[in-house]
């Protein structure tokens, strides 16, 4: 599996309301149970990210773009990009252990 970092940036919280959120919260139920939803959360600048497992560029957009906040408008922007995921289990993406 690959990772993506989806970066919501500009909240519009006149276009949250409760139905909404409990929409989007929904979504990222479906996306934890499936395994694909690694974490998620707001920022205290007013931005959020969800960082998803799955195998390409391409699912993790489709992924972003079937959240219900893009049908109401909850963020300004939406951006995804592909990571590397840097653990102890992977030395931190340096070559193996000596």
């Amino acid at each position: 599996m690959a990772h993506f970092i989806v970066k919501l940036a500009g909240a519009c919280p006149e276009r949250t309301n409760q139905a909404n959120v409990e929409a989007h919260v929904a979504w990222l139920e479906t996306l934890h149970d499936t395994g694909k939803l690694s974490l998620c959360g707001p920022c205290d600048d007013g931005t959020a990210i969800i960082v998803l497992s799955c195998g390409t560029l391409e699912e993790a957009i489709e992924i972003a773009n079937s959240d219900p906040f893009v049908e109401s408008g909850a963020y300004a922007t939406r951006t995804v990009h592909a990571f590397q995921l840097a653990t102890p289990e992977n030395n931190f993406l340096l070559s193996s252990p000596a």
